[in-house]
């Protein structure tokens, strides 16, 4: 379960909810019906998973590739979450450029965090909140 984050951390604990956001992710990609939660009501499966997110903030979900998550991730802004949750591990979804990211040691959830980390940081402090 992550951690509650606030809007007025420095960066340090906003790198942690990266990384528990990208750990959120990555699990869903194992979980079948994690995965369909997060897709089917993000905002809520979010809050289960312990984050706070700052008031008025819309969360979207989409099944995206490896690949394509850095350009999903960078449509969120400072109200909208774009969260881009990873195909079912053992479906054929995944490209041969994603496995071999995923194959080439840096697994999943460091992929997600790698992609998460440059294209969410400036607004990662306005979408997660306090109450």
């Amino acid at each position: 379960m992550a951690t509650p984050h606030h809007a007025s951390v420095p960066a340090a604990p906003q790198a942690a909810t990266l990384e528990d956001l990208a750990r959120l992710l990555a699990a869903a990609s194992r979980d079948a019906a994690h995965h369909h939660r997060l897709l089917a009501d993000p905002k809520a499966e979010l809050t289960r998973a312990g984050f706070i997110l700052a008031e008025g903030v819309q969360v979207t979900a989409e099944i995206t590739a490896p690949a394509e998550a850095a350009a999903v991730a960078a449509r969120s802004t400072a109200d909208h979450l774009v969260l881009p949750v990873p195909p079912l591990a053992g479906t054929d979804s995944l490209s041969d450029a994603d496995l071999e990211g995923v194959a080439g040691g840096v697994g999943l959830f460091g992929s997600l965090l790698s992609t998460l980390m440059p294209v969410m940081g400036s607004v990662v402090g306005k979408l997660f909140g306090s109450r």
